[in-house]
């Protein structure tokens, strides 16, 4: 959908027909061809944002059953990307009304005003969708040319420096390797018999010299990796990887795959062994589609992401191979209740993933009730074990916001984590999408945090941040973490119920003063050690926070050097004028600023023409599963690159493997968190002197 095709599909939340006629009218008299519809009640303004796309909301202030904010959280919670106006005859309310979360708001009768802000939400809006199209064909793109490769029967590489950074399904096959990561970063002389290892040295040196040189061919003998020497034919030629020159290598050996192979290969290509589900990478191009229809057709759909509880010990009970057959029966469980237009898949070693073609959530929860209670309803006896199952469930919207397959999956794990946490045997939808708490989880939830704030219940943890390519630093961020009973809370399980409680300014001032009596202790050893600490939004409107903040350095002998603040992207750029004041107030004292979560905003080169920040953490998203995931590097690479270009320093968090680690360090970040290296803990005991990365 976009404005080429002369079409204006307006929805209108109002009482009055008459009123509603007369915006009509008035965007008509503009020269838009317009295609209205007209709403008041709750569940009919729902039903048509699920059945109808729309380019243009225009409400009522005073509609008795939808205020404007209820309408901005259901567009949102629906995953639209709406713009809404809001047109209000009370010039008195029309402040309050900007803190809606709609786009603009106007006065009844100032019609020019209307069709200025629908002009420019119309604009805004066909970019975004524009945006979004050339993503997805750059992505198509990329995976058609990768596919391209992958199927190709020529063995190929790319190369660095010398090392490889990229191999086909051919070439792993060639050399006798079984997967990307056993070759990943080997040196291509590693795979080149000793005896020519000169000559094929003296070519690549050739070639390699003259950028514009034709493509050189070197005869040699390669090895396996089981030792087995064969002959071939190395083809080097000029190439660019994500913008970096390297080298193209073609192997060539003769090799011939006959029908019944190629057969083979399109089954593993597409379908899982054990259960002959589709496996990830076919789930996973269905899922995109899903994503494309949603786009371009307006087809919402639902993603369900589906965990085994408590696998692994029943894998150790029963043992690896009766574990294998316990996926089989779930996998027959599941495609026994799975309806004809459903999409089921097993994306992992006990995780199965599920697309329903619907968005209406009373369908959909009736449809993960039923997989719950197919997998719920089996008990069987293996090894002499009794094996009663069940499993956690996280549901996401697959609406045109959500910006890839990665993300979707994203967001349905954590949903799908959160039904575990609560015991599992239960499912979820993403909370993002849901709005706000219940009334009732907060008034329990004030007592909680209360609670923690006079008894000291609250806990920090502290992970270090460790250079790469960035100047040498002693620096950990400052984790927030609550004793609740018996259990231990990450900030993530209870930060949203501070946030509609407005305590985030207590609970700040709480983690800022504990941190820093925690630094001055830690200094008198390690005089150079600085925390990163985040700030929330409501902090950010605090107008006494910096005096108080210079008061409590003072007081702990600390100055503003020994601090770096930072905050999202959307929130820094949700509250524009509050960051910008903050951030120049905390730097006259000294203090650092960075950005969290940098890539989550649809501009976000915007944000470092407007922010005067010292460092970009990368959207933790795009670092998760990375290794796996080329356009995530693509995302990171451009972030890095930006952020060199605008002289700042930018981090990587969340990673969990020495693969993705690897790929950072080649791609030129300055900084990482990594958890497999040192995972958050209460104690500041990493060794930054023997820092080997």
């Amino acid at each position: 959908m976009t404005r080429a095709d002369g079409i204006l599909r307006l929805l209108i939340v109002d009482d009055s027909l008459s009123d509603a006629d007369a915006v009509v009218n008035v965007l008509r008299s503009a020269g838009h061809a317009v295609r209205a519809a007209r709403e008041e009640r709750l569940e009919a303004l729902e039903q048509a944002l699920n059945n109808h796309g729309w380019d243009l909301l225009i409400c009522r202030d005073n509609v008795p059953e939808l205020p404007p904010t209820d309408i901005v959280n259901l567009i949102k919670r629906l995953g639209k990307d709406l713009p809404c106006l809001v047109i209000t005859e009370d010039s008195e309310s029309e402040k309050a009304l900007f803190h809606s979360g709609a786009q603009d708001v106007l006065l009844k009768h100032d019609t020019e005003r209307l069709l200025f802000a629908a002009e420019r939400e119309l604009d805004n809006l066909f970019i975004r969708r524009r945006g979004r199209r050339n993503e997805r064909a750059l992505r198509e793109s990329e995976k058609r040319s990768r596919a391209l490769l992958e199927s190709s029967r020529d063995a190929v590489a790319y190369m660095h420096e010398g090392m490889h950074i990229y191999v086909n399904h051919a070439y792993l096959k060639l050399f006798g390797y079984e997967k990307h990561e056993d070759i990943d970063g080997l040196p291509i002389l590693d795979l080149i018999d000793s005896e020519d290892h000169a000559k094929f040295k003296m070519v690549f040196r050739q070639f390699a010299e003259q950028m514009d040189a034709q493509p050189a061919v070197v005869a040699a003998q390669c090895l396996k990796a089981d030792g087995v020497v064969f002959d071939a034919d190395i083809e080097f030629s000029h190439a660019q990887v994500e913008g970096e020159n390297c080298t193209q290598v073609v192997v060539r050996d003769r090799p011939v795959l006959v029908d019944e192979e190629n057969a083979q290969l399109t089954q593993l290509q597409h379908y899982d062994v054990l259960t002959g589900l589709y496996n990830r990478t076919r789930f996973g191009d269905e899922l995109q589609q899903s994503l494309n229809d949603a786009a371009e057709q307006n087809t919402d759909s639902v993603l369900c992401y589906l965990l085994l509880d408590d696998f692994q010990l029943i894998k150790e009970q029963v043992g690896l191979s009766a574990s294998d057959t316990i996926i089989q029966t779930v996998a027959d469980l599941l495609r026994n209740v799975m309806g004809d237009d459903e999409t089921l898949g097993r994306y992992g070693d006990q995780v199965f993933t599920i697309i329903l073609p619907t968005a209406d959530e009373a369908v959909v929860n009736q449809r993960v009730e039923t997989f719950r209670r197919s997998i719920a309803d089996f008990s069987s006896q293996l090894g002499g074990n009794v094996i009663a199952l069940s499993c956690s469930i996280g549901m996401t919207r697959l609406s045109e916001s959500v910006a890839s397959a990665q993300t979707a999956l994203e967001y349905a794990d954590k949903a799908c984590t959160k039904a575990q946490r609560a015991g599992g045997n239960q499912y979820v939808w993403y909370e993002d999408q849901i709005g706000q708490p219940e009334n009732d989880d907060l008034s329990g939830w004030a007592e909680r945090l209360k609670k923690a704030l006079s008894q000291n219940l609250f806990d920090l943890h502290f992970q270090p941040i460790v250079g790469l390519h960035g100047p040498q630093q002693e620096i950990y961020e400052v984790l927030l973490r609550l004793h609740d009973g018996d259990k231990t809370l990450r900030a993530d399980e209870f930060i949203r119920y501070a946030v509609s409680l407005k305590m985030m300014k207590d609970i700040d001032r709480w983690v800022i003063h504990t941190a820093l009596r925690k630094l001055t202790e830690h200094r008198q050893k390690h005089p150079k050690t600085r925390f990163f600490i985040k700030l929330s939004e409501q902090t950010l409107e605090d107008k006494e926070y910096v005096d108080w903040l210079s008061a409590t350095l003072s007081a702990q002998q600390l100055t503003g050097q020994a601090l770096v603040f930072e905050i999202s992207e959307t929130a820094a750029m949700g509250n524009l004028q509050e960051t910008k004041a903050i951030i120049a107030q905390l730097k006259t004292i000294g203090c650092e600023f960075g950005l969290e979560h940098f890539g989550s905003g649809i501009d976000f080169s915007h944000s470092l023409s407007v922010l005067d920040v010292d460092y970009l953490k990368i959207n933790g998203n795009f670092v998760e599963n990375m290794a796996n995931d080329s356009d995530n590097q693509a995302a990171i690479k451009a972030t890095i690159d930006m952020a060199k270009q605008a002289g700042k320093r930018c981090i990587a968090g969340f990673v969990s493997d020495a693969v993705s680690l690897a790929l950072l360090w080649r791609l030129g970040v300055d900084y990482a968190q990594v958890f497999y290296i040192h995972e958050p803990s209460a104690r500041l005991d990493y060794s930054f002197e023997d820092q080997e990365l």
